[in-house]
This record gives C-alpha cells, structure tokens and sequence, in this order.
C-alpha cells in the first residue's frame, strides 16, 4: 500500500468516527440521513463508513441534515481528532471562525500577505489560549453547579476527578 493510500485510509477513519460522534449525539438514524443526503442507505452507510473519496458536499450536506458544524466535520479530519466534530457541533464554532476570517479577508485584502508567519502563529495562539481558559472556567463552573445541586435529587456524588 502506497503512503497515499495509507493517508487515504486514514483521513477516511477519521472521517468516520467524526461522523459517527456527531450522529451519537443527535440520535439520528442512517436511514433519515440517506434520504436527506439523497443517499442509498448503502452508500450513505458507505459514506459514514470512511469509503470512497472525500465527498465535501456530502459533508456539507450532512451538516445540513444533522444540525451540526460541517466544518468542524473537515477540521476533525485535518487535525485528526474526530471528536471535535462533536465538540462544535452544537456551538458551530469552525462557521463562526470562517466567518471571522471572511470579515478578515474583506477589511485586510492583499495586506494579508504582508504578515508573517510568526505573526499569525503567535495571534491564533494568543486567541486560543484565551478560548481555552473561558471554556475550561464555564465547564468549572457548571460542575461546581452541580455538584453543588445535585443533593437536591439525592443523587450520589461523583468521585473527586484527581486529574483537574
């Protein structure tokens, strides 16, 4: 097997097991997704499955029919953690990104190819060290929250996560 072959393979796992995240959390059925995709259950099942080449207006269709972020299906693939796909589904966090960078692209121009690489780097790693700690401190919050309130229904209490 040729190593293009082999990253075939793999972009096609990836897009797999992101596709089937996303469907795990909105509880659709392959059925109801071939038809919105105008898909044979079979391919559809195919398409799920990582078969075939990588069909960008079957994602984009799926996003449509699911009700979750398209491109944060493709960025899953790309950065080779499917369970982004997931994590942006609900919030459409790769949409809003490309429509930031769209509004960039209108008001910057060609001034974009001035900046250097560094310099982006170091911008997208300031914007996302800054995404990281409000994200972290919701999700805090929303367990301290519960853990706080879930005496109410006598639940039992969860064991204190060590690795926080």
């Amino acid at each position: 097997m040729s190593g293009k072959d082999r990253s075939a393979k793999k972009r096609g796992q990836l897009l797999s097991d992101a596709l089937r995240a996303v469907r795990g959390i909105r509880k659709a059925k392959t059925q109801d997704l071939a038809q919105a995709l105008g898909l044979s259950v079979r391919g559809y099942q195919n398409f799920e499955s990582g078969g075939g080449h990588l069909n960008i207006d079957h994602v984009l269709n799926f996003g449509a029919a699911i009700d979750c972020d398209p491109f944060g299906v493709l960025a899953s693939v790309q950065i080779g953690r499917p369970e982004f796909a997931a994590y942006v589904a609900q919030n459409k966090a790769m949409i809003a990104w490309l429509v930031a960078l769209q509004e960039f692209v209108e008001s910057t121009g060609d001034a974009i190819s001035l900046l250097e690489t560094s310099t982006l780097l170091s911008a997208y790693r300031t914007m996302f060290k800054d995404l990281s700690a409000q994200a972290l401190a919701a999700k805090a919050d929303t367990d301290a929250w519960l853990a706080q309130n879930a005496v109410r229904l006598d639940l039992p209490k969860p064991p204190d996560d060590e690795t926080s």
